[in-house]
């Protein structure tokens, strides 16, 4: 009689033969999202090709996100489009940026997501357990071209604002304290200005 070859685990595969592994297109995550493999409550989103969980939120996070929210919300021009925690549609990526100024009116966005092309700032609000993740995406964005970053840095109290993505990062980087204010520049104009301290929840 003939011995059973042993059959790798999963686990076992992976580690020991990294092809086994899959990545996704853009197309294939949206046609899991339609035919309901992923839903909203899948708390997911698409980096390079590779569909991973998305970091959970504390308090200082979500009420950072409310305060941005909420001033920008008034001086948003009425051609720009607010979208916050949704998805932006990239090459090989979906992720779920905290805001996204868009170009365009609401009207644009019904049947699409945000693309490069439309985004004039996106915003990540980071602490202590998300800022290598924001970071990461702060690589992704400027790959994509995406002309501005914000990084609302929650741990050193700042807003990093990165923009002149070049090769795959970007060139120019500005700190804004909390004594100081950021301004929100769109398509080279500048809309307003807003104290770094209050954008910042206490931690």
């Amino acid at each position: 009689m003939g011995t059973m070859t042993a059959i790798a685990r999963p686990e076992e595969r992976i580690a020991d033969d990294p092809y086994w592994l899959r990545q996704f297109s853009v197309t294939e995550y949206h046609k899991m999202i339609q035919t309901g493999i992923l839903t909203p409550d899948s708390g997911v989103e698409l980096l390079e090709g590779w569909i991973v969980k998305k970091m959970s939120q504390n308090s200082p996070h979500r009420n950072s996100v409310s305060r941005v929210v909420r001033r920008v919300a008034k001086v948003l021009p009425e051609n720009w489009h607010m979208d916050v925690q949704g998805p932006i549609t990239l090459s090989d990526s979906e992720p779920e940026p905290d805001i996204t100024l868009a170009r365009g009116s609401d009207d644009v966005y019904d049947k699409r997501h945000a693309a490069p092309a439309d985004i004039g700032v996106l915003m990540e609000v980071g602490d202590s357990t998300v800022l290598n993740d924001r970071r990461y995406k702060g690589t992704l964005y400027a790959r994509e071209n995406i002309v501005a970053y914000w990084l609302i840095n929650l741990v050193d109290r700042k807003v990093e604002v990165y923009t002149d993505p070049q090769a795959g990062q970007y060139r120019s980087k500005v700190e804004y304290l909390e004594n100081e204010t950021v301004p929100l520049i769109l398509d080279g104009v500048k809309i307003a200005e807003f104290p770094v301290s209050e954008l910042i929840a206490t931690t």
